[in-house]
């Protein structure tokens, strides 16, 4: 009887520990690189000549035969928002939001410096 009270008493205590137990889970955190679910394609914005390619390099944007790329990139997310900051020219950081619709859909807010605020957006679409 007292190795069954000990052992109750044992395994009520761990539980009431891990239940008390606090993680330290935070989504503001930047991690490395861009997130998986841009990586490995192209992506190409609505009605436009203009595509988009990520990797852990940097942020790859093609306008016609010009190719621009920004460097460093970390990232967060926010439920179903990624926000990408990257490093730019004269080490500017560079920021652009992609919201997901699918799989294959995102709604994206591309480059604002730190100085110029303008926003634009676009739908990029998977090639």
């Amino acid at each position: 009887m007292k190795k069954v009270f000990l052992w109750g008493t044992v395994i009520l205590g761990m539980f009431g520990i891990l239940m008390t137990s606090t993680t330290n889970a935070n989504a503001a955190t930047w991690h490395k690189g861009v997130p998986t679910i841009l990586k490995h394609s192209y992506w190409q914005g609505k009605g436009t000549s203009e595509f988009w390619s990520f990797n852990n390099e940097g942020v790859h944007y093609y306008r016609g035969y010009t190719e621009y790329i920004s460097g460093h990139p970390m990232y967060k997310v926010s439920k179903k928002s990624y926000t990408i900051r990257t490093v730019g020219k004269k080490n500017a950081y560079y920021y652009v939001t992609a919201t997901k619709i699918n799989h294959n859909k995102f709604r994206f807010f591309y480059p604002y410096s730190s100085t110029d605020q303008m926003i634009d957006y676009t739908y990029l679409y998977r090639m």
